[in-house]
């Protein structure tokens, strides 16, 4: 591989995807976490409303039982 400005520039872009890749990553486990804990604290409408794919996972995973 030469070290060519047009080579510097694409190891420089990959770089900034993956580090934005990571970010978007540790955002959405942020997200899941608090949105478990509103679950968790009683904002279960909420939650079914704005996040309806957390809803069902959290609602398997915490109501299941009380069935």
């Amino acid at each position: 591989m030469t070290n060519s400005p047009k080579d510097r520039k694409a190891l420089a872009t990959a770089s900034r995807m993956k580090d934005l890749e990571h970010k978007i990553h540790a955002l959405e486990v942020d997200l899941g976490s608090a949105v478990e804990i509103a679950y968790l604290r009683g904002a279960t409408e909420w939650v079914r409303i704005n996040y309806p794919s957390h809803y069902k996972r959290l609602h398997m995973r915490f109501d299941s039982c009380a069935a």
